[in-house]
């Protein structure tokens, strides 16, 4: 048997498999029919013992499975499975195999693949895990364990590159559009959240600060060396050309092992001193990376949970990058300070947060609104010329 499954299910396998710190091989193969063995057919228990071969189990999986066939007449005939069909479009090797019965769209394609059935932030997040070192658990993405230090499976720029050469492929558009704020070298969720929203546009409630480089290293040397409390630092992130950036300094960071929410955690004597320990190192990092021009912001979970807590962090960046002459940030400002659009973007911060307010928020953003025109009967008659409306 062999099977090729995409989109989301082909996320949910991608992360199984991240997860478990295995690597994806560098091969790369054209998109073939499914094979099932002779006279026989695609049931539920074959896919099942597919899935089982890389780890996932079926009841795992949202909905049907999504797999993919090069030609109308090699759809998988299954009610477990929902067919993608790909006549044309796509470059000459797009397939990466997992085993000998799995196979998958490499990572750039899968990232077109899912702008088809996710919003721009959502697949910029997306896009930053899979060119960052961390993988969001399958089955639960939003509040289940994260694995960290792990190898990317593509970058930014294999990303650009790969849509740029593709055609007549259904995500196209925004995925084009979204891959231009992609980064590389993420090292968690939240930093990933915190720097898609720094660089994604004005018009997409993002805060537009530009190409940003996430965890470059510092190295002192000289006379600094005397000064600095170690020789090498890394802040999360920093905004290109300038000496700004971020450090987000949340709750994982500091030893909290439940969940990332805004829920009062009680701790332990011996936690206290964990994170007591977690925060002074914290703060000699700051004094390290001031001595060396560098005005690196410190961010906690708390501003996400705050009401225009991003916010104020954005505009103290557009601040201090305004002060030494290196931007002038008056649209940003004056965008940012609209209510209406602040709100919609708060709402989108929320939404992508982790715990149940972010479920519900999300599900709210995901329905369409309803219209402002309403349409009724109304009974128009005309009497010497005079006309008279009534409401039905």
């Amino acid at each position: 048997m062999r099977i090729t499954f995409n989109k989301l299910t082909a996320l949910h396998i991608l992360r199984v498999w991240r997860s478990s710190g295995r690597t994806l091989t560098t091969d790369r193969h054209g998109l073939e029919a499914s094979v099932v063995a002779p006279r026989k057919y695609w049931t539920r228990r074959r896919i099942a013992a597919c899935l089982e071969s890389v780890g996932v189990n079926l009841s795992d999986v949202r909905s049907r499975v999504q797999v993919m066939v090069p030609r109308p007449g090699t759809r998988i005939r299954s009610r477990t499975a929902k067919n993608t069909v790909y006549v044309r479009g796509l470059p000459a090797t797009p397939i990466v195999e997992l085993g000998s019965t799995v196979r998958i769209p490499c990572p750039e394609l899968l990232f077109i693949e899912l702008g088809t059935v996710m919003s721009p932030i959502v697949q910029l997040l997306v896009g930053l895990e899979l060119c960052g070192r961390f993988s969001r658990d399958a089955q639960n993405p939003r509040d289940g364990a994260v694995t960290y230090d792990i190898k990317p499976v593509t970058t930014a720029d294999k990303i650009r590159l790969y849509v740029s050469t593709a055609r007549d492929l259904a995500g196209l558009e925004q995925s084009r559009r979204v891959a231009e704020w992609l980064m590389d070298e993420a090292w968690s969720p939240q930093e990933a959240l915190l720097n898609g929203l720094a660089r994604m546009p004005l018009h997409e409630l993002g805060y537009e600060l530009g190409e940003l480089q996430l965890n470059p290293r510092f190295v002192v040397r000289g006379t600094l060396l005397s000064l600095v409390d170690k020789k090498s630092r890394v802040p999360d992130s920093l905004i290109s050309n300038s000496n700004v950036g971020f450090n987000y300094d949340g709750g994982p960071h500091f030893g909290e092992d439940g969940p990332w929410t805004d829920e009062t955690v009680f701790l332990d004597n011996t936690r206290l001193a964990s994170m007591r320990k977690a925060v002074v190192a914290d703060k000699r990092r700051d004094r390290d990376l001031l001595v060396q021009g560098l005005s690196i912001l410190p961010v906690t979970k708390e501003d996400f949970f705050e009401r225009g807590g991003i916010d104020r962090v954005m505009l103290q960046a557009m601040s201090l990058l305004e002060r030494t002459g290196q931007r002038d940030f008056t649209k940003h400002k004056r965008a940012l300070r609209r209510p209406r659009l602040a709100e919609e973007r708060q709402q989108l911060i929320w939404s992508l947060l982790p715990g149940q307010r972010g479920k519900d928020l999300s599900r709210k953003l995901a329905q369409p609104e309803p219209s402002s025109v309403t349409f009724k009967d109304y009974d128009i008659t005309f009497d010497n010329r005079a006309m008279t409306i009534t409401r039905m």
